[in-house]
């Protein structure tokens, strides 16, 4: 009886492994093409605006934000009071707000109304981002 000559799988394990790897990075470079970054004529834009102001329950809040090509770089309090202490949550909101890029970010636990209303401003002054 003949012995079958053993086959060499890993190499072609390997092989086949890098061919769909790079057919995945080749499909991903085709549906997903890299997207320009900046303007057209390369300059980037910076606005500052000022939203609102909100009043609520426990005070008012008014915020003015400077952005760069819609990208949020300061949040600053124009206006940011609120009675009993509460307004101490303002710089947690506003960390809270510059990570996340927008006025969808989570409720400060025990400070529920201003947290509603700092997000409720920072929408009024990104609204009027150009």
């Amino acid at each position: 009886m003949a012995v079958a000559p053993k086959r060499n799988w890993a190499g072609g394990l390997v092989a086949l492994a890098a061919v769909s790897i790079g057919g995945g990075f080749g499909i991903n470079a085709i549906l997903n093409p890299p997207l320009a970054s900046g303007s057209a004529d390369g300059t980037t834009t910076t606005q500052t605006v000022t939203g609102d102001k909100i009043t609520y329950r426990y005070g008012e809040v008014q915020l003015e934000i400077t952005a760069t090509d819609g990208q949020i770089e300061s949040i600053n309090e124009v206006v940011a009071t609120a009675t009993d202490g509460y307004d101490a949550v303002f710089p947690v909101l506003n960390a809270a707000a510059l990570k996340a890029q927008s006025a969808d970010f989570g409720n400060a636990s025990g400070a529920t109304f201003s947290t509603d209303a700092y997000q409720e401003a920072l929408a009024s002054a990104l609204s009027k981002l150009q």
